[in-house]
């Protein structure tokens, strides 16, 4: 049976929730930072920041394509399993990325080449996701293959190159993808199919 508007409420209420626990992880991280920032020894890297900026950005476009779940037709358990498995994986990947502050300081640098191999693996497995999510729900190719295989290949890169311009430029090339993506498929609510 198609999904009606209930059935869609009730079936994305958990995705929600779990990619809502990732937004509160970057904002808990920042009113941290921001109660304690005069007691704090923050060594900042510009890095770092666009990449937790980048993962904060997908958490907000996940919540929005959401929506176009509600046009997949018969939902049984094993969609819905793996329909969570963004969500999840999203997840994961901001909390292995996030920063917890200990001793009142945090070397940005340091965190994110010692997070960077679980983190862009995590990364890596939720475009494998994106890009599957399409046939599993509506049993074609996305659209979007073309800006989910560049992230794809990002985050590969991410996972095995240790070289600092390497992961400048990967941070850089993920935010013109996501700008990308952005423009050609999700400006609107409901035009693209997650």
């Amino acid at each position: 049976m198609p999904t009606e508007f209930a059935a869609f409420a009730f079936i994305i209420t958990l995705a929600a929730v779990v990619n809502g626990l990732g937004i509160v992880r970057w904002l808990t991280g920042l009113s941290e930072y921001l109660r304690r920032r005069q007691a704090l020894s923050i060594r900042p890297y510009w890095v770092f920041i666009l990449i937790a900026g980048f993962q904060f950005m997908l958490h907000i476009l996940m919540w929005w394509s959401l929506w176009g779940v509600r046009g997949a037709g018969e939902i049984n358990f094993l969609i819905y399993v793996y329909l969570l498995a963004g969500p999840i994986l999203l997840y994961l990947g901001t909390s292995v990325l996030a920063p917890d502050i200990v001793e009142g300081s945090v070397d940005m640098k340091a965190h994110y080449f010692a997070a960077r191999t679980t983190y862009s693996t995590v990364l890596a497995l939720l475009w494998i996701w994106a890009i599957c999510l399409s046939l599993v729900l509506w049993g074609a190719v996305p659209k979007t293959l073309p800006v989910y295989s560049g992230f794809l290949a990002a985050a590969l890169l991410q996972r095995f190159s240790d070289g600092d311009r390497v992961h400048a430029v990967v941070a850089i090339v993920n935010w013109v993808l996501l700008a990308s993506f952005i423009g050609l498929y999700a400006m609107n609510l409901g035009t693209t199919n997650v």
